[in-house]
C-alpha cells in the first residue's frame, strides 16, 4: 500500500483588516475575518503600526470560538512595532466562521494603538479557490 499522490495546486487566498485601539471599546474580544467552511490557516502574521501605549503590557491573542489563541502560542505584544508570525495548526473550521481578537493590558490604559491583522488560507477539498 502507498500514499495516493494528489497533483492539485491552491494558492493561498490572503484577508486582512486594521484593529485600532477604538475598536475595543465594546469588549476586549471581537470578530476580525471572516473564514468559509473548510478554511485552513497556513500562515499571517500581526503588523502593529502604531505602538499600543498601555503603561505596562498590552497584548493581542487570535482565535476562534472554540479557541481563543489557536493561532497565536503566546500573545503579541503590540507595544513593540516588530510583526509577530501566527502559529499554523492545521485546523480545518467546520462551517463560516469569524477569526476573533482578545486585547488585554496592564498599567494605566492605552490612548493610541493601531495593527493589522494579515491572514493566508487555503480551503480543503479545493484545487483552487477565489474569495467571492
Amino acid at each position: 500500500m502507498s500514499i495516493t499522490l494528489n497533483d492539485s495546486r491552491q494558492a493561498p487566498l490572503w484577508a486582512f483588516v486594521d484593529i485600532n485601539l477604538a475598536d475595543f471599546a465594546d469588549g476586549a474580544v471581537q470578530d476580525a475575518i471572516e473564514l468559509p467552511g473548510g478554511a485552513i490557516v497556513v500562515g499571517g502574521f500581526v503588523q502593529p503600526l502604531t505602538s499600543f501605549n498601555a503603561a505596562t503590557t498590552a497584548t493581542l491573542k487570535v482565535g476562534d470560538s472554540v479557541d481563543d489563541d489557536r493561532y497565536t502560542s503566546s500573545p503579541v505584544d503590540v507595544k513593540a512595532l516588530t510583526p509577530v508570525q501566527l502559529g499554523v495548526t492545521g485546523y480545518e473550521m467546520p462551517a463560516q466562521g469569524k477569526l476573533k481578537v482578545t486585547y488585554a493590558s496592564t498599567g494605566t490604559a492605552a490612548s493610541t494603538g493601531k495593527c493589522r491583522l494579515f491572514v493566508a488560507y487555503i480551503r480543503a477539498g479545493r484545487t483552487q479557490s477565489t474569495q467571492g
